[in-house]
Order: structure tokens, then sequence, then C-alpha cells
């Protein structure tokens, strides 16, 4: 059963009212500047600095590199299309990867609008945003919408833990976090406990 967004008590007096607020939105929803941050750092490592050898600005990585899984990939997680005509090496502006990231994200947030029918706190939007990035807005994200969709918040988290982690279990463990908590630290790396 669907967590209660509230509860109330009435009576027949033409004369009383009730007022029920609820802290959660409805549609539609907007990625926030912290949930922006927060995929910046579970993609890139650092907010700004240097992962792995690479430069990152606002998050993004401006030099096109290879992904954990072999794909070229740039600027905030951006997987280089043919269409793009980048190759492994070159490199960015700021602009250039700021509008590849706007595209990745309108797509996810797109999709969580699209197919996500209860209310959600903001930072529980935001992780399911960095999800849909991660694991992708189509199929990808289909069985967590229905999970989402029976709106038992409380039992998500649990559930998040374990969608498509394999390999990235530091990363769905932040989600979860988030989801649950609203605590949008995305610092991981070996020795962090999640």
């Amino acid at each position: 059963m669907p967590d209660a967004l509230a509860t109330v008590l009435t009576n027949t007096d033409p004369n009383s009212c009730v007022d029920v607020h609820c802290s959660r939105h409805g549609k539609p929803w907007r990625l926030s500047n912290d949930g922006l941050a927060f995929m910046a750092v579970c993609e890139s490592g650092v907010l700004n600095g240097t992962y792995k050898g690479l430069p990152v600005v606002d998050g993004m990585i401006l030099k096109v590199y290879v992904d954990s899984k072999g794909y070229p990939t740039v600027g905030f997680g951006h997987k280089v299309l043919p269409s793009d005509h980048l190759h492994v090496g070159d490199v960015i502006s700021v602009e250039r990867a700021r509008q590849l990231a706007k595209t990745n994200f309108e797509e996810c947030e797109s999709a969580i609008n699209r197919r996500i029918r209860v209310p959600l706190l903001q930072y529980e939007y935001d992780a399911l945003v960095s999800m849909a990035f991660n694991a992708g807005p189509g199929h990808g994200i289909a069985e967590l919408v229905d999970k989402v969709n029976t709106a038992e918040y409380g039992k998500l988290p649990a559930y998040i833990r374990a969608y498509r982690a394999r390999g990235i279990e530091w990363r769905r463990a932040l989600e979860a976090r988030l989801f649950e908590t609203g605590n949008y630290d995305a610092q991981h790396g070996k020795g962090i406990v999640i």
C-alpha cells in the first residue's frame, strides 16, 4: 500500500475547513543545482580539479577519454557518438560540454516527468535523474519507474541500491542515500564507506 500523504478527520460542519500540505512536489520537476553537482561528482570524481590524470572543470572532463566500459566519453559522462565528430584525445570547450550535457539531461528529465505518476521530493527526483542518466532514460529505468509508482517511498532506497548495480555499487549507494535523506555528498573512491 502506498505511503499516505496525509490523514484528516472530516465532519459535517459547513464552517469547518481542512488544509493539507505535502512537501512532495508534483510535475513538472526540474533538476536542481545540487542534483547537477551530485551527478558531476558521480561522473567525474570531483567538481573541479583532476580525476585519473584528466582535468575537470565544473564536473566535466573536457578531453575525450575511454570510460570503464570502453566507450569514448567526454564532458559530463557523454558517450561520444559518430555525429559528435570527436576522437579519443580531442579537447572540447566548456560551452560544448555544457550543450552535450543539456541534451543528455533533457532526455532523462523528460523520461522521469513523463513516466513517474507520484509526487516526489526534490532530492528524490534528483536521485532518479542521476539513475536515468546512468542506466539510460528508456528501458534502463523501466523497472525502477514501476517501483517508484507504487509510492512505497520507504522501500525504495533498498531497491535503488541493488538496481542495475553490478560494478557501480558505490554509485547506487550514493543515489539511494540521496533519495532517502537528501544528502548530496557524492564523494567516492577507495576507502569511502557508504
